[in-house]
């Protein structure tokens, strides 16, 4: 089944898909520490690699927009950083002149000419990418199970149980990124139909109600896990 959403799996038969989820989840983390350990230039070829790619997953231009929306609202907070600052010092140093246009365009200028800005936001957009990739071709159940034998594998170099014991937190907590990408998605859809403007207003009210339905989700999800471990229990006292 194919979910709507930022962030959600997308079925398709590629290497990609049939690659095992532990792979996946041991592979991103470290393409992710590469992706820091260097310049622009690698993260940069990442992304364009990974546009590629995606394409090649038969990812549509939308859903790869779609799922590196976070860098856009990353990237509004950086330079809106980036302008309260150069404004503050243009302040301290020229007084009542900063407020002039020509002191005004060139803050703006040193604002938006901050290279380690656009090498952070260009790594950030790699590492969304590789996320995206990872959900987008990884069931929930694949991931859980990936998660599980990453974890037994560790376990076995160390005195304890051999059994997956925290495989069920992490998976969830992974598991619950696209769950609030969704959600988010459902809510903004219902606040279209009904008439409702993408303006901030519809942040400010659908805030609440998304805070809500996550936690409503989270319940479930704990509900859920608890059935299912009472099952094998019942059995076998049967």
């Amino acid at each position: 089944m194919t979910e709507s959403g930022v962030f959600s799996y997308k079925s398709g038969n590629s290497f990609i898909h049939s690659l095992p989820a532990w792979i996946k989840l041991l592979f991103i983390p470290a393409l992710n520490i590469i992706i820091f350990s260097f310049g622009w230039k690698i993260p940069l070829a990442l992304v364009i690699a990974q546009f590629f790619l995606c394409f090649f997953l038969r990812f549509t231009l939308k859903e790869q927009l779609t799922d590196i929306t976070p860098v856009l609202f990353y990237a509004v907070c950086l330079y809106a950083i980036n302008i309260i600052t150069e404004s503050a010092l243009s302040i301290v140093i020229f007084g009542k002149e900063s407020f002039s246009l020509k002191q005004i365009v060139i803050v703006m200028k040193n604002a938006f000419d901050d290279r380690d800005t656009a090498v952070l936001l260009v790594k950030f957009t790699a590492c969304v990418q590789s996320a995206s990739i990872l959900f987008k071709s990884s069931t929930s159940l694949e991931l859980r199970e990936g998660i599980e034998k990453i974890e037994i594998f560790i376990r076995r170099f160390f005195p304890c149980k051999k059994e997956a014991v925290f495989a069920e937190i992490v998976s969830s907590f992974i598991n619950f990124i696209p769950a609030v990408f969704r959600i988010w998605s459902e809510l903004k859809r219902a606040w279209i139909v009904r008439g409702g403007t993408k303006f901030l207003s519809m942040y400010i009210i659908l805030l609440p109600p998304l805070f809500s339905e996550c936690l409503k989700y989270a319940r479930n999800s704990a509900k859920a896990i608890l059935n299912r471990k009472k099952q094998p229990e019942a059995t076998h006292e049967q």
